[in-house]
């Protein structure tokens, strides 16, 4: 069946920046086809598990109208829901397919795991500034494995590696994200009007409430090393 003309992958862990990353080829790509529609989305195809997962993201490749066809992928979509013993082999697979790799690292270990924490929230208090300790050490191990995990799944397979911290964070280095985006999928970007914007530091201690609680635990844990790492970060 035919497919997009441009193809590729969003493959790292949820709250990675996947989400800006998109937004950013929506507003630059591509001079020769004109802009993306706001319909167009990027969607995880593996989520749920499926007896031929290559020929799924073939059909919904075949079912796209648009010049560009993307998915996102995750170490856990290969290992645990579809028990891949060697998904390094499947990420090879749609290298050969034509797919173009990205990589979505994000290296703030704490503010990657107090993200998702927020997001799994109950709804009646999705603003909830009070973190369980003992769910953030869980939360940080299993990022640090799944860490692990993508770096070996991708080593062998040529990729654009994009940082959350130092990519996607800051605004005003959008328009190189971008640029580094197009050049690597073989897009021709649309000129864009870049402004800078003042940014302002953050500190963990304004994400949650019991931040000393917090850094009591992890002290004691195979963590402590976060605390170092989780320095104020420049935000909007």
């Amino acid at each position: 069946m035919p497919q997009p003309s441009y193809r590729f992958v969003l493959f790292g862990t949820e709250f990675s920046g996947g989400r800006m990353v998109i937004d950013l080829l929506r507003r630059v790509a591509d001079a020769r086809y004109g802009p993306l529609p706001s319909t167009w989305n990027v969607e995880s195809l593996l989520k749920q598990r499926h007896f031929f997962p290559l020929r799924h993201i073939q059909r919904h490749g075949g079912d796209c109208s648009d010049y560009l066809f993307g998915f996102k992928l995750s170490a856990v979509d290969l290992m645990n829901t579809h028990g891949m013993n060697e998904p390094h082999r499947f990420m090879e697979l749609l290298y050969e397919q034509g797919y173009k790799l990205i990589y979505l690292q994000r290296r703030d270990l704490m503010r990657h795991a107090i993200a998702i924490l927020k997001a799994q929230q109950p709804n009646g208090q999705p603003n909830s500034r009070h973190i369980d300790p003992q769910e953030l050490v869980t939360t940080i191990k299993r990022l640090d494995d799944q860490r692990i995990a993508e770096a070996t799944i991708i080593a062998q397979v040529p990729h654009l590696k994009i940082t959350y911290e130092t990519d996607l964070i800051d605004p005003n280095v959008h328009n190189v994200t971008a640029q580094r985006l197009c050049r690597f999928l073989s897009l021709q970007p649309r000129q864009q009007t870049q402004y800078s914007m003042k940014l302002v530091h953050q500190r963990i201690s304004d994400l949650v409430t019991n931040y000393d609680e917090i850094c009591a635990i992890l002290e004691h844990s195979d963590y402590a090393y976060v605390l170092t790492e989780a320095s104020a970060k420049l935000v909007i």
